[in-house]
Formats: structure tokens, sequence, C-alpha cells
């Protein structure tokens, strides 16, 4: 029998998944790593971190399921988007990596806005001017770190690196290119405009793919650290968003995907490339090269919780940790337990800017309405709420561009808490359906892979044979009158305090 391996390289973890070519999942490994923020609103990390864990997670995958290496036939790479890094001419990283979340970059935005007009560069690119994308945060580096920017010869982001790690070549797919504010969205080839307008020479970019397409095969160096055979096939692969939606089946009218990871992007499929003049949703290649993905690319959200977890119930945790479960269960049993609505508190899920209901990067998370009679289960429910009413922002935006929107699929970590999908559904009013494979980023990868490998001929097919609907949720109609009142609460507060948030900000 023949397998393939997808890995999810993400903000906090790297994910393996060994697939059969007949669908059956046998296994899945994950390491973790930290993220480095050197100073507010900056985020970094150690590119060679991805790879340890990469290496970490396919050992433990091969212990767990005994595969013959020789039956593994080809890996697929599934990345954090808009986290770039720059490498020598070997490829060593020559500095850390500037995540998805890091927003040091506002200057060079601000000089691009100036200079081009950020109608244009939404027109050309798809993209909203923002220091979470790619090319600020090169010239961000070409201007603060000269000497990194001399010797860089090719800056990547993160499934590039990893994949030229895999197999000695370097390539980006459309989705990731697409994120970069580098891509002309329409002819899905470098624009020599946009790279003038950040003086980003095109010699520093790699060539453009399919995410299916072989890349090459294992280094012969790499292979035994793997424990895999140099023979197995390296796909291009995907961001990470984009593979899950793949692994999600999102692929067609009428789902949107929801990806509950450290950030939550927010996705619907597109045959055409559609423009959201707001700059709300932004338009990205998908996964799937015949299509677009209008998208948001995602509010921090899983990472308010674990911020939550982390600072307001270490006892949680501990006793977590020795009952072998969950601290984040036990949070969520205290947040059923409020009635919803969280009694008028409401949560900003802002804590490293906004995307949403605008995109901000001054805005700042906030709880509102509290008083002396709330616990910490009312602000454990409303940081679940604040997420769905960032979610309902979304899903209402696609539906006045013309979109269908019949149907949320929850995919990622988030999707395994049953409190948080039943409250999307009570607030966006639409069912949210929940993946067999929550971990759907990986699983979009090794579709990828069995694409690459031709085990099938395109990726709509390897969806429709391969993603199970496991559970679903539907709206509760007793919650919706309430959450229709909270969510105008929500966006009052949020549009009272943008001066507020100027303000702070400058401080």
């Amino acid at each position: 029998m023949d397998y393939v391996i997808g890995c999810d390289v993400g903000s906090q973890s790297t994910k393996a998944l060994l697939l059969s070519r007949e669908g059956e999942l046998c296994g899945q490994a994950s390491h973790a790593y930290p993220i480095v923020y050197p100073q507010p609103m900056w985020a970094e990390q150690d590119a060679n971190d991805w790879t340890r864990a990469l290496t970490l997670s396919i050992r433990e995958l091969l212990a767990q399921t005994n595969v013959s290496p020789r039956q593994i036939r080809g890996i697929g790479v599934a990345s954090q988007v808009e986290t770039v890094v720059a490498v020598d001419r070997a490829g060593a990283p020559l500095a850390p990596a500037l995540l998805w979340m890091d927003r040091r970059a506002t200057q060079q935005c601000e000089e691009l806005s100036a200079n081009m007009g950020a109608s244009r560069v939404l027109d050309l690119t798809g993209l909203n001017i923002d220091p979470t994308h790619v090319a600020p945060k090169i010239r961000w580096v070409k201007e603060q770190q000269p000497r990194v920017y001399e010797r860089a010869a090719s800056f990547l982001q993160t499934g590039s690196y990893v994949a030229a790690h895999l197999s000695g070549e370097r390539a980006v797919d459309y989705s990731n290119a697409s994120a970069t504010l580098l891509l002309d969205i329409r002819k899905k080839e470098w624009s020599q405009e946009m790279c003038r307008a950040f003086g980003i020479e095109r010699e520093l970019l790699p060539p453009l793919y399919a995410s299916t397409k072989k890349l090459g095969t294992l280094r012969r160096e790499i292979a035994p650290e793997l424990g895999l055979n140099s023979e197995t096939i390296v796909v291009v692969g995907s961001g990470d968003e984009h593979a899950a939606c793949l692994g999600a089946g999102v692929v067609r009218a009428g789902l949107v995907g929801d990806i509950i990871g450290t950030a939550e992007p927010v996705c619907a499929a597109s045959a055409t490339p559609l423009i959201d003049s707001t700059g709300l949703l932004e338009l990205h290649c998908h996964a799937d090269a015949d299509m677009w993905l209008l998208e948001n690319p995602g509010f921090v959200s899983g990472a308010n919780y674990r911020w939550f977890r982390d600072q307001f119930a270490s006892a949680e945790m501990q006793s977590a940790a020795r009952a072998g479960d969950s601290a984040y269960a036990r949070l969520d049993a205290e947040a059923a337990r409020v009635r919803a609505g969280a009694e008028g508190v409401i949560f900003l899920p802002c804590l490293m800017g906004a995307m949403t209901p605008t995109w901000n990067d001054a805005a700042r998370g906030t709880f509102f309405g509290f008083t002396l009679a709330h616990t910490r289960a009312h602000f454990a429910r409303a940081v679940l709420e604040g997420s769905a009413y960032a979610v309902r922002d979304l899903t209402q935006r696609m539906s006045a561009l013309g979109l269908r929107v019949d149907e949320l699929r929850a995919m990622g970590g988030g999707a395994a808490s049953a409190l948080w999908n039943q409250i999307k559904a009570d607030v966006t009013g639409l069912p949210v359906a929940v993946p067999r494979t929550t971990e759907t980023t990986a699983l979009g990868a090794a579709l990828e892979a069995l694409v690459g490998i031709g085990a099938y001929a395109s990726l709509a097919e390897a969806c429709a044979e391969m993603v199970r609907i496991e559970k679903r949720f539907e709206p509760q109609a007793q919650n919706r009158a309430v959450y229709d009142e909270m969510y105008e609460l929500y966006r009052t507060v949020y549009f009272s305090l943008l001066p507020v948030f100027e303000r702070a900000a400058k401080l």
C-alpha cells in the first residue's frame, strides 16, 4: 500500500499526518516551538525550529505506524502564510523569521500608500496595504537590516523554506505568493510594478508553481534524518488556510471555511477573481490553481484563548496535565454554564491589532461591560463569543458581495470545542459542520501530495473522495435574538473606540 505525509508547519507547532492512497488516516504527530515577541507588535521565530519539529514529527509518525519508508511516496507541506525569512545561497537563515502577525513594517506600508494608492494596490494584488504581508517586511529588512538584505539569496515563506530543506529546490505556490503584495492576482505572476514600488529585486523571489507540482525528491542527506527513502517525492505545497480549505472540502460555492488556529482565517472559494472594494476580504489564489479564495486572512483567535488560559487558568493547566485532559475543556465547561451573551460582557479579539470589522493595527484587545457580578466563566465565554462576532462580520460581507453562504466548515484545533461551534452557529445563523479530520491543513497538504504522485487527477477529485463530515451544529433559535443584540453592541464598542485606539497606539 502507498502512503503520503501531509505536514502543517504552523505558528506554534508542526504537525505531520500519514494518509493512505485509499484515504485512511493512519497516524499523526506534532511538536511545538515558541514565538518570540521582542517588542510590542513584533513576532519572530527561528526557522530552524520548523525543520527540527518536522523531523521529530515524521520520525514519531513512522514509529507509531511501522510503515516502511519505501511505501511513503510523497510529502506535501502547508504552512503559516505571510511569514518570511532571508536565506543565503546555502539556504541557511540569516536572521529570525518575521511572523505573519508581526506588524513592525507600518511605515513601509504608509509610504507605499502615499506613493501608489491603496485602490491601485488592491486592484492589482487583491490585497490591502498591511504590514502582515510579506513585501513590507522585506522592505523593512532592506532598510533596518541592510547587511542581512545584502547577503540574502532569497526571501522564502515558511513552506518554501521547508520544501527547500527537504528537496534542495526553491519555489512558491500561487496561494502563498498571493499573500506577498508582489503577485499580479489575475495573471498569477510576479508583478514588476509591485517589485519596483517596494524596491525588491525580482531575483530574490522564488519561481511560481501550482501546489501539486513535483518539486523534486528528498535530498540524500535529509532522508536518513527523517527515516524516509530518498525517492520520496516533495510537492510544492500551499498556504495553511488554503490547504485547510481542501481538507474541509471548501472547493465549491456555498461553503465557508472557518479555520480556528492561532489566527482564524475565514474563506470562501470563487471560480473568478472577485475584489472587495472595502478591503475587509482579500483575494488570494486557492490551493487549487484553477480557483481563487475570497478571505479574511485571520484575526488573532486561538492565541487569545491561549493567552487567557495561560494568564488566568494556571491551576487548571496543572491539574489538567496531571489528569491527562485539557485546560481548554475545563474553561469551556465553565463558560457553558453562562447564558448566551455572557451577561453583557463583550470581548474585542484585537490582541495583535484588528482584521475585522476593519483592518486596524492600532486596535487593542478589550473587555467591555463587566461588573463585580461577573466571573472568570463570563470572560471565558466572552472570548469565544468575540471570535464568533468577528466571523459574522465576514460571512455577512461575503453575502453582500453576492457569494452563496450556506454552511460554515469549522476546522483546526478550535473545531474540537463543541461549545465554540454552537456559539458560532447561534451568532451567524449558519449550520456549522466539522469534518472527520479537524486537522484539515495537514490533510490538505496530504491531498496535494496524492495529486502530485498521480493518485488523483485533480484536487477537486481528491476532495470529493476524501472529505467526510463528522458532526453538525444547527443554530438555536432561542439564542439568536440575544446574539443579534450583542453583535450590534460588539460593533458599537469597536467603532466607538477607534479614536481611543489611535491615541493609545501612539503611546
